[in-house]
């Protein structure tokens, strides 16, 4: 690739010309494809994005008193020509990379769900997956939006290096969600026993809901951690440890022996400290990023400014109303079916409900890898450029949402067979769980947006309203139809969030609006307490 091609294609950075002056033409072409490429960070914002990921093939910072720029461990890209480098940056996006791990999440999860159906048997699956929704509920409580908020922090502190101060954040969080996990998981482990009697009527479940207080500690402190490191711009390590590798570890466990689902929950529970013990130990490795604040320049936001960050609390109180909304919505339905239903019917529903969030995975995924650079470029004041990722994220979320949606409404049987045959009888509740997915897949990244943006306020109310809905559909249909009462519950709470999103997003943050949403009604507007002009804080 000539010089007069790359300057013509791509204004080159700052470390793309020292590298040219260099001789090493090659690398800076390859510096300035993963500058430009979909989601890729951009100049300042680059190292907090993608920090050490030696994304070029070499390292453009030349060793102490040498001319030469270190080789990268992983390829060469000057021994490349310019096709394979292009295939080679293209796998190296952040949005590949992420979509790596949840195809990796996907296969570890449904290699859980089958085995635990065919080797615990349908009613011991149904006891694990009561303890699992119970945990993935009850630490909800633990993290108090603290996770949320600190993807937010950490994202807009390091896109303007102010490592010292986005440290002070992260210790303060992770020690308040680390006392308050504890104390539910005891509360959990104490209380397990007397829930199992009196609330689910179940005396078998005891055992597993006692043994679900391990997971509870560990799914609040590791979910905090991961959401840290997400801010941070290792979204990939941070999806993988959050989602993919823990689930990987209990197949293992499932594989090396656990039978009941007592055993399967502890075994759970220890695989997610393990993972929220890696994700502490790529902060330590990482640590030189957080020791100092650096000094701002006249044009970026200083404290005191519009651009001044709030208090952490004050960004999770908010947040902290959103996920316990989305975990209700997925956690109450079931949790209501367990007492109206047997372990059979409730482990059948369950299966149904995580394929049907396979779909939430993809779209988790994509607002994963965003929410950094959501955050920078809307304290920076980057309006036209956030609006553009925005519509990016909304545009690839519904393409590949779309298409899982379409075959669990297509070909719900097949899908439920695959697991076990048993849970065939869970096939018009999938259908009616993938109609709602397509719904909330078509505004992919709305919520995301809005919690980045410093819109919490305003997504708590629109969750509130989510949390109303599925509340009073639980308790009208799962008496009358069962799992397909939950299912239809669970579909119209889920379709409602994500159409509710963009409909603020787009009222809120004009420059930013995603493609196909609905005017907001002035009544709604008056609800929930909008202002007319466009979010700044």
């Amino acid at each position: 690739m000539s010089q007069d091609v790359l300057s013509r294609d791509f204004p080159q950075s700052d470390a793309a010309k020292r590298s040219t002056t260099t001789g090493d033409r090659a690398d800076a072409a390859a510096f300035e494809l993963a500058e430009h490429s979909i989601f890729a960070p951009r100049h300042d914002f680059k190292h907090a994005l993608w920090p050490r990921s030696r994304y070029t093939g070499r390292d453009f910072r030349n060793a102490s008193g040498t001319t030469r720029s270190r080789e990268s461990s992983v390829f060469p890209l000057s021994r490349m020509d310019r096709q394979v480098q292009r295939i080679v940056l293209f796998f190296q996006r952040p949005v590949v990379a992420g979509f790596g791990v949840r195809a990796f999440e996907v296969v570890a999860k449904l290699a859980l769900y089958l085995l635990t159906a065919r080797i615990l048997g349908v009613a011991e699956a149904g006891l694990f997956f009561l303890c699992l929704t119970w945990s993935s509920w009850f630490s909800t409580f633990g993290r108090m939006g603290i996770d949320r908020a600190l993807t937010r922090h950490m994202g807009a502190e390091l896109g303007l290096s102010q490592g010292a101060t986005a440290r002070r954040t992260l210790l303060a969080g992770v020690g308040r969600v680390t006392v308050t996990g504890l104390v539910l998981g005891i509360a959990t482990g104490l209380g397990g026993t007397t829930l199992a009697h009196i609330v689910f009527g179940d005396p078998a479940l005891a055992p597993a809901l006692v043994h679900t207080s391990i997971a509870v500690a560990g799914m609040s402190v590791t979910f905090t951690l991961t959401a840290a490191l997400a801010g941070t711009g290792r979204t990939t390590w941070a999806q993988f440890l959050q989602n993919a590798f823990w689930p990987a570890l209990t197949v293992l466990a499932v594989i090396a022996g656990a039978r009941d689902a007592a055993s399967l929950v502890t075994w759970m529970g220890v695989a997610i400290w393990f993972s929220g013990g890696v994700a502490g130990l790529i902060f330590f490795c990482d640590r030189t990023r957080f020791r100092h604040d650096a000094t701002l320049s006249a044009g970026e936001p200083a404290p005191g400014s519009a651009g001044h960050m709030p208090p952490l609390m004050t960004t999770a109180w908010p947040l902290m109303v959103v996920e316990l909304v989305q975990a209700t919505i997925v956690s109450v339905p079931v949790l209501l079916l367990g007492v109206m239903a047997d372990a059979a019917d409730v482990g059948a529903f369950s299966v149904a409900l995580r394929i049907s969030m396979l779909v939430w995975m993809v779209l988790v995924s994509l607002g994963t890898v965003a929410s950094p650079r959501f955050a920078a470029l809307h304290r920076k004041g980057d309006l036209d450029s956030l609006g553009h990722l925005n519509r990016q994220i909304q545009l690839i979320g519904t393409v590949t949402g779309g298409f899982v949606c379409l075959a669990m409404i297509v070909l719900p049987e097949t899908l439920l067979a695959i697991l076990s045959p048993d849970f065939t009888t869970a096939a018009v509740p999938l259908m009616i769980l993938g109609a709602g997915q397509a719904i909330n897949a078509l505004y992919t990244g709305q919520d995301v947006l809005l919690a980045m943006t410093g819109n919490g306020g305003t997504l708590q109310r629109l969750n509130l309203a989510q949390l109303v809905v599925v509340l009073l559909l639980s308790v009208s249909f799962i008496p009358l139809i069962g799992a397909s009462g939950a299912a239809l519950a669970t579909a119209i709470a889920t379709a409602q969030g994500g159409l509710g999103a963009a409909m603020v997003a787009a009222s809120l943050l004009p420059a930013a609006r995603p493609f196909a949403a609905l005017p907001l009604p002035a009544t709604l507007r008056h609800l929930l307490a909008l202002n007319r002009q466009p979010s700044t804080t």
